[in-house]
């Protein structure tokens, strides 16, 4: 039996306090018992500005202080690491220079995209591109 990756959504809150958490998208081993580090990809920074894709080969977010909780999505094998990657690097980070010029954002129609709106668009394409 090939070995596989489980992916799953991260939450983490935000450095200030404010403003809904942080979500990022984890692919862990499955031969790894505690399922709280691995493969690490999200997009960071302003909307407004432009976000910026990262990704790291391993971070454990089980540890970090702001570390909220995870939820499962999918599996899939680790011979379509590199076609994840793709699909990740595709999506382009949120950019919405609406957000700029409000003082509320949540008054925007449509509403502004942003990490959560990234890792769900990722996700979507790569459980149906990736899963057998």
């Amino acid at each position: 039996m090939e070995a596989t990756y489980n992916v799953y959504r991260v939450s983490i809150t935000q450095l200030d306090g404010a403003g809904p958490d942080h979500v990022a998208i984890t692919l862990v081993p499955t031969e790894i018992d505690a399922q709280d580090r691995g493969r690490w990809y999200h997009v960071t920074g302003n909307a407004g500005m432009g976000m910026e894709y990262e990704c790291r080969p391993g971070f454990n977010f089980g540890a970090d202080k702001a570390y909220k909780g995870k939820e499962f999505h999918f599996s899939f094998p680790k011979s379509k690491l590199a076609a994840f990657e793709e699909i990740s690097r595709s999506v382009p980070p949120p950019h919405d220079t609406r957000v700029l010029m409000v003082t509320n954002t949540n008054a925007l129609d449509p509403p502004a995209p942003d990490c959560a709106t990234w890792v769900k668009e990722v996700l979507d394409i790569a459980k149906r591109q990736l899963q057998d």
